[in-house]
């Protein structure tokens, strides 16, 4: 069983998909005998059930193409700034309407299972952690090379294009 994902974020580098592809921007359909969906991938429960919907598929009939539709709000390097190819308008319309993580935090304050200020309390609680993770990481040493497949697998595999060289042996 195989699941193809394609996660299209709408642009590569400075091209639109739409402009770059030449036959549409449809990619789910590319596959002549391989079906295809399309996942609103800035819908949290959509991936979730598509990605459900996905797997079953491919254990009982075979392989499936999934496109991930999504978006990114910056470049994808520091020399692609990201705007000179779209508006600012076009990112925050997006941002506004589509951001997952205000879309997740409506449906939970809509449903009652958590009020604004317990939503902002979390926020903050969250922003401290990630905050501490980002500080650890910033000052710890970097790891070992043989570490590149530690909690990887459950055990241990030969991985092609490694070696004892590189610093990473099956045990």
């Amino acid at each position: 069983p195989c699941i193809f994902l394609c996660e299209n974020n709408r642009y590569g580098m400075g091209t639109s998909t739409a402009r770059a592809s030449g036959s549409g921007d449809d990619f789910y359909q590319r596959g002549s005998f391989i079906p295809g969906i399309k996942i609103d991938g800035m819908d949290v429960l959509a991936v979730r059930e598509g990605m459900k919907f996905a797997k079953q598929v491919a254990l009982e009939h075979g392989p499936i193409y999934v496109e991930v539709d999504t978006y990114r709000y910056h470049g994808h390097s520091m020399s692609d700034p990201g705007v000179s190819y779209r508006s600012r308008t076009e990112i925050s319309d997006i941002r506004g309407s589509r951001d997952p993580i205000d879309r997740v935090k409506g449906s939970i304050i809509e449903q009652g299972w958590a009020t604004v200020e317990e939503m902002k309390a979390l926020e903050k609680e969250v922003k401290k952690e990630v905050d501490h993770a980002v500080q650890f990481a910033k000052s710890s040493p970097e790891p070992e090379p043989k570490e590149t497949f530690t909690h990887v697998f459950t055990e241990p595999i030969n991985i092609r294009g490694t070696n004892s060289f590189n610093g990473y042996t099956a045990s």
